[in-house]
């Protein structure tokens, strides 16, 4: 069957990014609480070795640059295939659809090809049938939550030898329905990420999906299912079966429903998981302390990732129980074998290198922070501190451009480097014409200090007419302007910022330009009046050589004239 995961049996691209869409708001490093996620490139990748598929960073990215692996066309090709489905409805299917009441899911599946539906519960109530076979350090911690598991395997390994060695109630539902219905396809309806990766492990079960998956086949193929259309599914289950995804259930159904007894615990919430694993590692738990539920979903599996609907909390938890009340106990629980419900636990320890403070304090110098009062701790990057930022950074989790006080003191040190070392003179005025600030290069231009000129009118400087002009029309004006009395000649763009609300000059010296200028036309000018001075002179030149030889010709005229009359006569 398809499946992401590789021989290894990591999760391998199990929750993709699509770096197109991911845009530098590191609000998936804010929210993942074992920081699994790498940030490459200016964009967010998720690390499959550190990941337990809580699935928060799905929805939480504004920008939707997260995808997860899904098997929904295969699902469809079943069901167009008319092959033989068998479903498994997780515990919490009555508060999953908002659209779809219980029984009217179950129609609903039927009329969409589906064979069979079960519950997953009626394996929860056989798990709990063998409690008694559970051998682990006490206090025990419940295995039926996969990313508790994952949490435990990865960053507490430790404390492995204390979860309950029981597959969970899904796992054990598929090897029971494999042996029960060996030729057909098993598909599991499951409320998030972590149980179907989970699911996706194990070669009895053909395809998963989410409620939200679910959803949309069922939209796709424009099943409207009818209220006097109602089916049960089928299985036999307990009250505690069908309950064992709320928080608490599990506690009550191993014989601790008082919520006040000292012998259990039922916790709930990613947070408050580390925060107990944690105490439990350190030895700050109570001594008797026997058992306890731990769900990486605060409020149990009806808040799963992919169980996202329009309903809140109470009105899921409302529905779950309506439903519950309103079947009937069974006490005819199925027969699980041992290979069904067997579970062993590995050790998947997280590596994290570990810097020198040395180190540290060389990354933090990197981002400007010298001492423990630049370190702001703003969260801004996703990290709680800034040595965490910077351990992330030595890791290669982080990058330096993620820190946005670092980042706006770099540009606004690159913007004062820019005006500070500009040729050009440059003079920021307020709305009530009043001085902010004049660069070096205004301050030689206008032979001025601006400490002496900041916070009075323009108008003691320079005309604050064209400043009121700009203010009032709030576009650009660019003109040549000469200023006499500082011997300045300049091209000016004066301009509005509307966001600043600031009126903004910028003078260009064009006093040498200017000068050169004016030398050239001088040139040019002299120039023209020699070159008309030696023409007039040819002129007269060759006016007095055609005297000359008009002359000559006259005299050898008549010359010639008397020299042929002596030759006639």
């Amino acid at each position: 069957k398809p499946s992401p995961r590789c021989s290894g049996g990591l999760i391998m691209g199990f929750i993709k990014t699509v770096e197109a869409n991911c845009r530098d708001c590191y609000k998936c490093v804010r929210s993942c609480p074992v920081k699994a996620i790498r940030v490459i490139g200016n964009h967010a990748e998720i690390d499959d070795d550190r990941c337990v598929l809580c699935g928060r960073c799905v929805p939480i990215c504004p920008q939707n640059a997260r995808s997860v692996y899904n098997q929904i066309e295969l699902v469809q090709k079943m069901l167009n295939d008319s092959s033989g489905i068998i479903i498994s409805l997780a515990p919490c299917f009555p508060a999953a659809l908002e659209n779809y009441e219980a029984k009217q899911l179950v129609s609903a599946l039927k009329k969409a090809g589906v064979k069979r539906v079960i519950e997953t519960a009626e394996a929860a109530d056989a798990l709990l049938k063998n409690n008694h076979k559970v051998v682990a350090e006490k206090p025990v911690i419940s295995s039926y939550c996969p990313a508790v598991v994952d949490l435990i395997e990865k960053y507490y390994p430790h404390l492995k030898q204390h979860l309950a060695p029981l597959a969970s109630p899904l796992v054990a539902h598929g090897r029971y329905l494999r042996r029960v219905y060996p030729d057909d396809h098993l598909v599991f309806i499951l409320p998030c990420d972590a149980k179907k990766a989970e699911a996706l492990s194990e070669p009895e079960i053909d395809a998963v999906l989410t409620f939200e998956e679910l959803k949309t086949i069922l939209d796709s193929q424009l099943i409207k299912s009818k209220a006097d259309d109602p089916i049960f599914p089928e299985g036999q289950s307990s009250f505690y079966g069908r309950t064992v995804g709320l928080s608490g259930s599990l506690k009550a159904a191993m014989g601790y429903p008082d919520h006040l007894d000292p012998r259990s615990e039922a916790i709930s919430g990613f947070e408050e998981c580390i925060e107990f694993l944690e105490n439990m590692q350190a030895g700050r738990i109570g001594k008797e302390i026997e058992f306890v539920e731990l769900l990486l979903c605060r409020g149990g599996c009806l808040n799963g990732s992919g169980l996202t609907n329009a309903l809140t909390h109470e009105e899921k938890r409302e529905k779950i129980l309506a439903y519950v009340n309103s079947r009937e106990s069974a006490d005819n629980i199925i027969d699980l074998i041992d290979t069904d419900i067997q579970k062993e636990f590995a050790g998947k320890p997280v590596i994290t290198p570990k810097p020198t403070e040395k180190e540290i304090r060389e990354i933090l110098a990197s981002l400007g922070k010298r001492s423990k009062s630049d370190e702001l701790d703003c969260g801004s990057c996703g990290y709680d501190t800034c040595r965490e930022k910077a351990i992330a950074v030595y890791r290669g989790f982080a990058e330096l451009e993620m820190c946005i006080p670092y980042m706006r003191a770099r540009a606004e040190s690159m913007a004062n480097v820019i005006i500070q070392a500009t040729p050009n003179g440059i003079i920021v005025v307020d709305g009530d014409m009043k001085i902010i600030t004049i660069n070096p290069a205004a301050e030689r231009m206008f032979q001025c200090r601006e400490e002496a000129l900041k916070g009075r009118e323009v108008g003691a400087l320079l005309t604050a007419d064209i400043f009121e002009d700009v203010l009032e029309q709030k576009r650009l004006i660019v003109d040549n302007v000469e200023y006499p009395s500082y011997g300045l000649k300049v091209r000016q763009f004066v301009f509005y910022v509307p966001k600043s609300q600031v009126v903004i000059a910028i003078f260009a010296d064009i006093t040498e330009q200017s000068r050169q200028k004016d030398q050239l036309s001088e040139l040019r000018k002299e120039t023209l009046e020699r070159a008309q001075e030696v023409i007039n002179k040819q002129m007269r030149v060759a006016q007095e050589i055609a005297s000359l030889l008009g002359e000559t010709t006259a005299e050898t005229k008549v010359i010639l004239d008397q020299l042929m009359r002596i030759i006639r006569g």
